[in-house]
């Protein structure tokens, strides 16, 4: 089975980091985002995957032509934004049978063995996967009836919304669905799904779990989070709740639910909720609260900063107080 990952992007919520870094490569604990999502995978049932990259598409081949996989990886250019579905046609001259397709950004629970043996089962057009939430008004939302989904609704107003059950970013689809496809940019939310489902052709797969879609800064440490939980790690260790990469210098400092990365320095500093690339130095007596550190960052002494997303090879000086917002203001 061939996969598409979903990887077109900007990653602008996480922006000043990926100005540096393409988003499927920023660094989430001990992998990249994208072999995050290619954990996922039943590696005995899949012998190619296309990324479907949009920006810094060099950086990710090169990522990857380093990397010894045990199955084959495409980088499919996306030279201008063509949305999901359009996005998907794209790689279509890969594709040869039934494939499946993850959201690149996705840090999910979801059996994707299970998943394409429940479609192989239904013989319909396309299978998704299905997680119940509070609010569901940031997704696309479904009505389901014996496993069948009757409609598809995208982003309702929370009066609106036929159910609580969502999109999950995971699908299993039948080539045939290309026909379905309209030409040039499109949703495979709003112009497919929305016409193969009265038609029953799709099929849902509800699953209980996580579901993190790591596209902001407060699902980035969501998602940090969910991985060190479920011991989505192997290398660096878990230190009181905190996971630290290797090589770290910590000098009487509280770190909670943090998580530092390789040849890091924390002087007599509190840290919570926080995420600190690798080769970073945090002064005396500082309070990191909900933040971002980019790689090689210098915090000077009794810095005060929460909500904050902090430049790679940024220079903090002494006594810097900071809520919300990236540094330098850019």
């Amino acid at each position: 089975m061939e996969v598409i990952v979903l990887a077109g992007g900007f990653g602008s919520r996480l922006s000043p980091w990926t100005s540096h870094i393409p988003k499927p490569l920023l660094p989430m604990l001990d992998k990249t985002l994208v072999e995050r999502v290619l954990d996922l995978l039943p590696i005995d049932e899949i012998n190619k995957v296309i990324i479907a990259a949009g920006y810094r598409i060099n950086d990710i081949e090169n990522y990857f032509n380093n990397l010894d996989l045990e199955f084959e990886v495409i980088v499919q250019p996306e030279e201008e934004p063509l949305g999901t579905g359009g996005a998907i046609a794209n790689c279509k001259e890969h594709i040869t049978g039934t494939f499946l397709v993850i959201n690149g950004d996705l840090i999910t629970s979801v059996d994707i063995s299970k998943l394409i043996e429940h479609h192989n089962d239904s013989q319909v057009l396309a299978s998704i996967s299905l997680f119940e939430v509070e609010d569901p008004t940031r997704f696309g939302v479904v009505e389901l009836s014996e496993g069948k989904i009757l409609q598809f609704q995208e982003k309702p107003n929370l009066e609106d919304a036929l159910s609580n059950l969502i999109n999950a970013g995971t699908y299993v689809l039948e080539p045939e669905i290309f026909k379905f496809m309209p030409d040039g940019a499109h949703s495979m939310e709003r112009d497919v799904f929305t016409k193969i489902a009265p038609m029953g052709e799709m099929l849902g797969f509800e699953f209980e779990g996580y579901f993190v879609d790591a596209g902001t800064p407060p699902s980035w440490l969501e998602s940090c989070r969910t991985c060190f939980n479920d011991n989505r790690w192997k290398a660096g260790s878990n230190v009181d709740g905190t996971w630290i990469g290797e090589n770290c210098l910590i000098h009487d400092s509280e770190c909670q639910e943090s998580f530092i990365s390789d040849n890091c320095e924390i002087k007599n500093s509190s840290i919570s909720n926080t995420c600190i690339l690798s080769n970073s130095i945090i002064g005396n007596e500082c309070v990191l609260v909900n933040t971002l550190v980019g790689k090689n960052a210098i915090i000077g002494n009794g810095c005060n900063l929460e909500n904050v997303i902090v430049d790679f090879n940024a220079k903090i000086p002494d006594g810097w107080k900071q809520s919300g917002g990236r540094y330098p203001n850019q």
